[in-house]
C-alpha cells in the first residue's frame, strides 16, 4: 500500500510540470455527497449499518464563467442525474461509488450537449472513536470517462484523502468537518488559472427539529443541514489555481426507516471558477441492514447446551 502510494504520488509530480492544453478537460462540480448518506453534500461521516443506494438530481447554474476577453459561459446550466451505491464492511469501513450523467447549455459554439462524468470510487474507514464521535479516513479514486471535452470530468485519474471529524453534541445536534488534498493526474489552463492539486476544506451542522403533531414524531426525523465547501488552488510558477468557496443549505427528511431524501440549495460565496451562481439539489436513499461482514451470531452459552 505504501510503495502504490509513493507511485501515485510520483507520477502525479511528474505529470504537474506539463499543463495539459485541453481547457475543457475538467470538472469544476464541488457537490460530491456520498452515495446512500446524502446528509451533507460531502462525506461527513454518516453512518451506514448496511448497504445504500441513491439517485439525486440537481441543477446547477452558471460554474464556469471566462473572459476571452468577451465575457463567454461555457456552462450555462447543468442537470445531473447521480446515481451511487454503498456497502458497510463490518462496523468500521464503508466502500461506495458514484456516477454523474448530465446535460448542460452554454454559449456557442458548444451549445446544448449531453455527457457522463467521472465514476468516483472510495472508501473510508474509522480511525478512532465511536459512532457518536469519530474521527475516518477517506480515500477517493476518481476514473475519467472520456467526456473531458464537455467540462465534465478531467483528463486523467483523481486521488482525494480527506481526514474527518464527526461529533454529535446535546440535543442531537451534530458537527462534521472534513479537511484533505486533491491529487490530478494532469493540470489543465482554464482561462488565466491553472486547475491542478488542491487542498479541500469542509464544515457542516446538523439540527434536528422537534416534533410537530400531525406531521412528525419523531425529533431526528426532519433536520435542518447547513455547510461551507471549498478549496485551495495550488500556486505554480506565479499562476495560482482557482479557489471557490460555496455555502449551502437542506433538509433532510427520514421518511420511512429506509427511506432518506435530501434537498439542498446552495450558492458560490466568491467569485471564482467553479463557484455557482446557485444549485438546487434532490436525494433520495435507500438503505437496508445487510452486509458481508457482519458479526456473527452469539455463541450459546453452557446452560442454554444444558438445557
Amino acid at each position: 500500500m505504501k510503495v502504490a502510494l509513493a507511485l501515485l504520488l510520483v507520477a502525479s509530480t511528474a505529470q504537474a510540470d506539463t499543463p495539459s492544453s485541453r481547457g475543457t478537460a475538467v470538472e469544476l462540480d464541488r457537490e460530491d455527497a456520498p452515495a446512500g448518506r446524502g446528509e451533507l453534500g460531502f462525506d461527513g461521516g454518516a453512518p451506514l449499518a448496511g448497504w445504500g443506494a441513491s439517485v439525486g438530481l440537481g441543477l446547477l447554474a452558471r460554474p464556469l464563467t471566462l473572459a476571452t476577453p468577451a465575457t463567454v459561459i461555457p456552462v450555462r446550466t447543468r442537470e445531473t442525474l447521480v446515481l451511487g451505491g454503498a456497502l458497510a464492511l463490518g462496523g468500521s469501513v464503508v466502500v461506495d461509488a458514484r456516477l454523474p450523467v448530465l446535460r448542460q447549455t452554454g454559449d456557442a459554439p458548444a451549445g446544448v450537449r449531453h455527457a457522463l462524468g467521472d465514476l468516483r470510487l472510495a472508501a473510508r474507514v474509522r480511525i478512532a472513536g465511536t459512532p457518536a464521535r469519530a474521527l475516518f479516513l477517506r480515500g477517493a479514486l476518481t476514473l475519467p470517462t472520456g467526456d473531458d471535452g464537455d467540462y465534465a470530468g478531467d483528463l486523467h485519474w483523481g486521488v482525494q484523502w480527506n481526514l474527518i471529524g464527526r461529533a454529535t453534541l446535546p440535543a442531537g445536534v451534530t458537527i462534521a468537518a472534513s479537511g484533505g488534498i486533491h491529487i490530478r493526474g494532469a493540470e489543465v489552463m482554464l482561462g488565466d488559472r491553472l486547475v491542478g492539486d488542491e487542498i479541500t476544506g469542509a464544515l457542516g451542522v446538523l439540527v434536528p427539529i422537534p416534533p410537530i403533531a400531525g406531521l412528525w414524531c419523531e425529533r431526528s426525523q426532519v433536520v435542518l443541514a447547513g455547510e461551507l465547501d471549498g478549496v485551495l488552488g495550488d500556486n505554480i510558477a506565479g499562476v495560482r489555481g482557482p479557489s471557490p468557496v460555496e455555502a449551502r443549505g437542506g433538509v433532510v427528511i427520514q421518511a420511512l426507516p429506509e427511506l432518506t431524501i435530501a434537498v439542498r440549495g446552495g450558492r458560490g460565496v466568491n467569485d471564482q471558477l467553479g463557484a455557482p451562481a446557485w444549485r438546487a439539489m434532490l436525494e433520495i436513499a435507500w438503505r437496508g441492514d445487510w452486509t458481508p461482514l457482519a458479526p456473527s451470531a452469539t455463541a450459546p452459552s453452557d446452560e442454554t447446551l444444558d438445557d
